[in-house]
């Protein structure tokens, strides 16, 4: 059996693990009775009936909020590779830029949805600026650190050949930097979902966290779509971040560790 194939293997015996315990979870927290049993944990077969009952306003939310997303994921991803790329030019610009990004980043999201949406006074927009916000930390810091991690050697050797500032950046610190960059990537994917979902709960009128909202306020019935909800921001993380693995192996196959994983 290949590598590939004991870890897809794995993967169904994990998921089949999760779903057994999920309906022995389901069943103690039910098997008490009550009416608002089934709120409290729902079984698998009760969520994707739901799917298929509310599958227009589930789907309807769901693209709201991923589309918000994925462009502020975009914007982010740009605009903190830019900036990486400025830093490490000089250790000055560098070292008067990171306690500004320090104290960005100590900003409380939950303080700057409100004054985001004051300042665009429209929902995508803010969705878009905090799902940017956060993801531009990530990438920004893991840029930075994959440009300056080529080897002492290697610039030695740029240097013997009379390399350019672009040849430099190009031909040795971007390829070393990709990893890192990726790695920044996988991590900042899904935390954009959470801020396209963060502005939903704070006072926007579409999205998946509207859609939860509302159904908090019906009471126990509409606990099922709360549920539901929550799957799907899983996977909807979950899938974020496997469009960035794949994008990595499509886009910088030579890394050692993608070779020793397809050999």
């Amino acid at each position: 059996m290949t590598a590939r194939l004991r870890g897809a293997a794995l993967v169904v015996l994990v998921c089949a693990a999760v779903l057994g315990l999920w309906y022995a979870a389901a069943w103690m927290v039910q098997s008490g009775g009550g009416p608002v049993a089934a709120a409290k944990l729902p079984y698998p077969h009760q969520l994707a009936e739901l799917f298929v009952e509310e599958r227009a306003a589930l789907l309807e939310a769901t693209w709201i909020t991923l589309k918000q997303a994925i462009v502020g994921f975009v914007i982010g991803s740009l605009v903190g590779l830019a900036l990486s790329v400025v830093m490490v030019q000089a250790a000055w610009i560098e070292a008067a830029l990171v306690p500004l990004l320090l104290a960005a980043q100590m900003i409380p999201m939950i303080a700057l949805v409100p004054i985001a949406q004051k300042l665009f006074v429209n929902d995508d927009a803010t969705r878009i600026f905090i799902s940017a916000f956060i993801t531009f930390f990530s990438v920004t810091i893991a840029a930075v650190r994959g440009l300056k991690s080529a080897p002492k050697e290697s610039y030695e050797l740029m240097a013997s050949y009379r390399a350019s500032r672009l040849d430099l950046f190009l031909r040795l610190q971007f390829p070393s930097a990709v990893s890192m960059l990726f790695s920044g990537l996988r991590v900042a994917a899904p935390l954009s979902l959470v801020g396209s979902i963060l502005v939903d709960f704070t006072g926007a009128q579409s999205g998946l966290g509207y859609l939860m909202v509302a159904a908090l306020t019906i009471g126990s019935s509409g606990a099922m779509i709360v549920w539901g909800a929550m799957l799907i921001l899983l996977a909807l993380g979950f899938l974020l971040t496997q469009v960035v693995v794949v994008a990595e192996r499509v886009l910088a196959p030579w890394q050692p560790g993608l070779r020793r994983a397809a050999s």
